[in-house]
C-alpha cells in the first residue's frame, strides 16, 4: 500500500507535533537566604563560594511552571579588580514533584554590588524533561541578614 501526503497533510502533521510545546515568559523574582564564603587571594582579588536557598520563585505569569519553584543555587565567583566572572547551578523542585536544573553564568557587578548574568535550563525530570530556555538575572544579597533576591527575565518552553 502506497501512502501519499499532500503539502497540507504534512503541515498538519508538523503542527500537531509542535502543539505540545508550551512557551512561557519567565520574568519574576526568587527570594531566599544566601551564604557566602570569601577566599582572599591578594589585593583586590578574591573567590566567593556562594550558596542561596530560594524558598519560592514568584513569576509575573502565575501559570508559568517556574512559579513556586524552590531549592538551592550554588557556584563560585572570581572577583578581580572589580570584574566578576563565575558560574554555578540551581537544583529546583516544583510543587508537582518534578525537578529542573538551571545553569548560571555571572558576568558583571554593578555599583550597588548586584551580580548580573545569564541563566539557562540544563536538565530536568517529569515536566522539565525536554524543557529549554533561559535569560538574564540580577542577584542581590543584603549583607546585614543574608536575604537573597534574584530577578529573572527570559523564557522557557516545555515539550
Amino acid at each position: 500500500m502506497k501512502t501519499t501526503f499532500t503539502a497540507a497533510a504534512i503541515a498538519a502533521l508538523l503542527a500537531a507535533g509542535h502543539a505540545t510545546a508550551q512557551a512561557y515568559t519567565s520574568d519574576g523574582t526568587a527570594r531566599g537566604q544566601s551564604q557566602t564564603e570569601v577566599i582572599e587571594v591578594g589585593a583586590d582579588h578574591q573567590f566567593m563560594n556562594v550558596r542561596a536557598t530560594y524558598n519560592r520563585f514568584e513569576m509575573e505569569d502565575s501559570t508559568n511552571p517556574m512559579n513556586k519553584l524552590s531549592g538551592p543555587c550554588f557556584g563560585v565567583l572570581e572577583v578581580r579588580g572589580g570584574a566578576v566572572e563565575g558560574n554555578g547551578v540551581c537544583v529546583l523542585d516544583g510543587l508537582e514533584g518534578d525537578r529542573v536544573t538551571l545553569g548560571w553564568n555571572a558576568r558583571r557587578r554593578d555599583p550597588q554590588g548586584n551580580i548580573h548574568g545569564y541563566w539557562h535550563i540544563s536538565s530536568g525530570s517529569g515536566l522539565w524533561l525536554q524543557a529549554s530556555g533561559g535569560g538574564t538575572f540580577m542577584s542581590s544579597v543584603n549583607p546585614a541578614n543574608g536575604t537573597a533576591t534574584n530577578t529573572l527575565r527570559g523564557a522557557v518552553t516545555l515539550r
